[in-house]
């Protein structure tokens, strides 16, 4: 599978911010000059601490750094939501964009073995959009459990 680095991970979260590398570096305090050496360790620079990481992270409102790690360790990253309102519509459609997400799936492997084989840049596609489903599972039961989950807290009392 194709692995994405540190590095790639900086570039991600900096494209996620309107101004981009620049702003990135200014909300950091930094030049323009002392990011990039940062970033691809030039004139005797550092890469960049982990606190800065994770400044970047909130500073671009992603998961990137987070997902990184996730996918490091093999692990999956799972939102957890958070249910305002919910009712069986907004369940129902929980239900048809998770079997949607595994349909797609579905095609992207269906798709990569016309020829037999899947590739690398396959196979990373395959698994990226495999766990935006799972992610859409999680949340589907999540909101199941949460929402009657209370009705029968209710019942009961």
């Amino acid at each position: 599978m194709v692995e994405q680095n540190l590095k790639d991970v900086v570039k991600g979260m900096c494209k996620a911010v309107a101004g981009g590398r620049s702003a990135m570096a200014g909300a950091l305090g930094m030049t323009d000059t002392t990011f990039t050496n940062n970033l691809y360790e030039k004139n005797g620079c550092r890469f960049f601490e982990i606190s800065e990481l994770e400044a970047m992270e909130d500073i671009s409102g992603t998961n990137l750094l987070t997902e990184y790690f996730a996918r490091r360790r093999g692990l999956l990253l799972v939102e957890i939501p958070v249910f305002e309102e919910l009712d069986q519509v907004e369940l129902f459609s929980k239900s048809i964009r998770t079997a949607a997400r595994r349909g797609h799936v579905d095609q992207i492997i269906q798709e990569s073995l016309k020829n037999g084989v899947i590739d690398e840049k396959e196979a990373d596609e395959i698994m990226r959009y495999h766990r935006k489903h799972l992610q859409a599972r999680d949340a589907e039961v999540r909101a199941i459990l949460a929402l009657f989950g209370k009705k029968a807290n209710v019942q009961k009392g």
